[in-house]
């Protein structure tokens, strides 16, 4: 199934491995930080940085005002507050995240990244809880960008990027204390941070949490994660900075499934522990001749391993990335991205799962993008065109990803924009390399099965999804059109309109029920086969207004709306059954995501030692032949003291206006879902 040829691509590669020569740094930047002449807020949605009023893509920027306020504990809970972001928590630990439509917590289209280094599972295309249980006082901005992004994020990206941006090591020089100790979950965390001479500086942090176990009957799903970590950034010149970082986590969750064995039809209820464990490293070099050129080498290598019932397996990979921004006239600029990796997958057999035998397999990966940006009109209208090809060594597939976008500044206070970009999402390797994997067994009303030897009872059903062939990576066409609006420097408005197109899909498809009665508990077989057998679209908006109506109060608004439809493309079968197959999750695709959803933020300075932040987040019911998503309402709130500007000591409250709040509908049955309690916090934050 493996080709190899790979000769045309990586010629490719090495063409746009283009590295500018250095120039001199110009004398009006010699006294300015790479932080500094970075603006804020940024996102990065062409791989370079840039105002995000300025941004042609829709984007949303949670900066360091928002992240030390927002009365939550965590950047899952922060996005609930970004328009068009749908969190669930389907019990401790077990998030799904999904940016306009299609939530799972595995098989996701939304790419996570920590500093540019991808969280992304290519396992089973999952985010685990403790792999984004960050130090929230290291991290300098959390950003939303929209959809693809141009094609230039890469391969996974397709529905949007979440992307946080760490703070530098001189930003962090001090000490910080924080403790939390509540109803529902208590922690502990603390950083150090010096400087090293007149040019770096480093720091070390640590972090514990325990989390109690959440609202069940069946199970206690307590969450213990530990993760600690280490940055150490130097400046050789103004121009040029240098970055090693490096963490380590660890995390134990209380994890309850239903398992069943095929070879011997008994089925019930597993109660075990959800261990995961590993650490990632990078280096960064970031060479800055002026506010629009320069250049990033990137290297990183991380490991994880995971022990669970629903799957086993030790993951590694090592990394290299370029990226070069040049302003190449006044009207024109050019961004160069290239990447290359090699992981390495060890897939185990687990009780829910059997991989292929003896699967330890190394795949190989590549990325060569570019965008260009021409200014047709200086000041006011700029277009800008991209092209990114991606291969890897599982699909065997090399896409080619184009993407086109219009920008036009009607006055300094407006901008509209217009963007297409084509995608696409590679097949996880632990789907392309799996035999079966059984999603449950169930009693039922025993059936006589007639044999040779006389009448069979059978009183177990087993549904068991197995590999159907070869599959192909999925594909997507996104298009886009945004506007911004700025009232006054304190006052913003933007919309977002999208349409998606979904081709291949991966899904599974009900095949003729089997019975097996040669085990000693007989039994009836459903077999789902893999494969690509869906297509859809999507579309919808995200509105946000933000405005500080006063010194003493500011609000935040925002609203979404997402319509999106699915249908079989399986060829000879009529009226086929579709079920998309969300690696356990047997749900239908339609109506696995709120129609509509609206969060508020409101802070507001009572005095100069007292701030209070109220949050209100909103999403609509939905329902599918498989389960009914209630309707949500809920909010969040902080009231803090502080005395002076090294102290603040707070009383937080969330999930307030409901005792329990049910998210346990997360498309997956790989496991149950609980309830979250209301839950009280004290947190005292000391910085020395």
């Amino acid at each position: 199934m493996r080709k190899t040829h790979k000769s045309l691509f990586i010629s490719g590669l090495a063409v746009a491995s283009y590295v500018s020569s250095a120039s001199t740094v110009a004398d009006e930047l010699a006294d300015l930080s790479l932080e500094e002449l970075s603006g804020v807020p940024i996102v990065e949605s062409a791989k370079k940085s840039q105002n995000l009023f300025d941004t042609p893509a829709s984007a949303f920027v949670f900066d360091e005002e928002a992240i030390q306020n927002l009365p939550v504990d965590s950047i899952p809970e922060m996005l609930r507050y970004a328009p068009g972001v749908h969190m669930t928590r389907a019990s401790n630990g077990i998030w799904g995240l999904a940016v306009r439509g299609m939530n799972s917590r595995f098989l996701g289209r939304t790419q996570f990244t920590v500093d540019d280094q991808n969280l992304y599972g290519t396992v089973f295309a999952g985010l685990y809880g403790a792999q984004h249980d960050l130090f929230l006082d290291d991290v300098a901005s959390v950003e939303v960008v929209y959809g693809p992004g141009g094609g230039l994020w890469g391969v996974n990206a397709n529905n949007g990027q979440v992307n946080v941006i760490m703070k530098s090591a001189f930003e962090t020089e001090g000490n910080v204390l924080r403790t939390q100790i509540g109803t529902e979950q208590n922690s502990v965390a603390g950083r150090v941070g010096w400087a090293i001479g007149e040019k770096s500086a480093i720091r070390v942090f640590a972090k514990a949490t325990h989390r109690k176990a959440s609202e069940s009957d069946l199970f206690e799903d307590d969450w213990d994660i530990y993760r600690t970590g280490v940055q150490f950034d130097t400046r050789p010149s103004t121009s040029d900075l240098f970055t090693i970082s490096a963490e380590a986590y660890k995390s134990d969750l209380g994890f309850a499934n239903n398992s069943a064995d095929l070879s011997t039809g008994n089925y019930g209820l597993s109660v075990g522990e959800e261990l995961h464990q590993g650490f990632n490293a990078q280096t960064k070099w970031t060479h800055q001749t002026d506010s629009e050129s320069g250049f990033t080498v990137r290297s990183w290598l991380g490991y994880t391993e995971l022990r669970a019932a629903y799957g086993n397996y030790n993951y590694s990979i090592w990394g290299l990335e370029s990226r070069m921004r040049k302003k190449i006239s006044d009207k024109q600029r050019l961004t160069i991205t290239t990447t290359a990796s090699v992981d390495q997958a060890e897939l185990l057999d687990s009780v829910n799962i059997i991989f292929q035998p003896d699967y330890d397999e190394h795949s190989y990966n590549a990325n060569a993008g570019a965008e260009y940006t021409y200014s047709l009109i200086p000041d006011k209208r700029e277009i800008s065109a991209g092209l990114s090809s991606q291969y890897d060594s599982y699909s065997d597939e090399v896409e080619i990803l184009p993407s086109f976008r219009v920008m036009e500044r009607l006055n300094e206070k407006t901008r509209i924009w217009f963007s297409y970009s084509k995608s696409t999402r590679s097949v996880p390797n632990g789907l392309n390399d799996f035999s079966y994997f059984v999603y449950y067994g169930l009693p039922m009303e025993t059936v006589q099965i007639p044999t040779p030897l006389g009448n069979i009872p059978v009183s177990t059903q087993i549904v068991a999804a197995i590999e159907g062939g070869n599959m192909q990576n999925e594909q997507q066409n996104s298009y886009e059109i945004g506007f911004r609006h700025q009232f006054s420097d304190t006052s913003n408005l933007t919309l977002n309109t999208f349409y998606y197109v979904y081709r291949d899909l991966l899904g599974a498809t009900d095949a003729p029920i089997e019975p097996v009665l040669t085990v000693p508990n007989p039994y009836l077989l459903t077999p789902s086969y893999v494969e690509n057998s869906a297509e859809g679209e999507a579309y919808g908006f995200e509105l946000s207004w933000d405005a500080a109506l006063s010194k003493k109060f500011e609000v935040k608004l925002n609203y979404a709306f997402l319509q999106d439809s699915f249908q079989a493309i399986l060829s000879g079968v009529e009226n086929p059954a579709y079920i998309l197959f969300q690696l356990g999750d047997v749900k239908n695709l339609d109506n696995n995501a709120p129609e509509h959803s609206a969060s508020a933020w409101l802070l507001t300075n009572l005095s100069e030692e007292w701030q209070f932040d109220l949050g209100l987040r909103a999403t609509s019911s939905y329902t599918n032949p498989e389960f009914k998503q209630p309707s949500i309402f809920q909010s969040d709130a902080r009231l803090s003291w502080n005395p002076n500007d090294t102290l603040r000591l707070s009383l937080v409250g969330r999930n307030l206006l409901d005792p329990r709040t049910d998210e346990s509908h997360l498309r997956h049955n790989i496991g149950f879902g609980t309830e979250q309690a209301r839950e009280l916090s004290v947190e005292l934050r000391y910085e020395f």
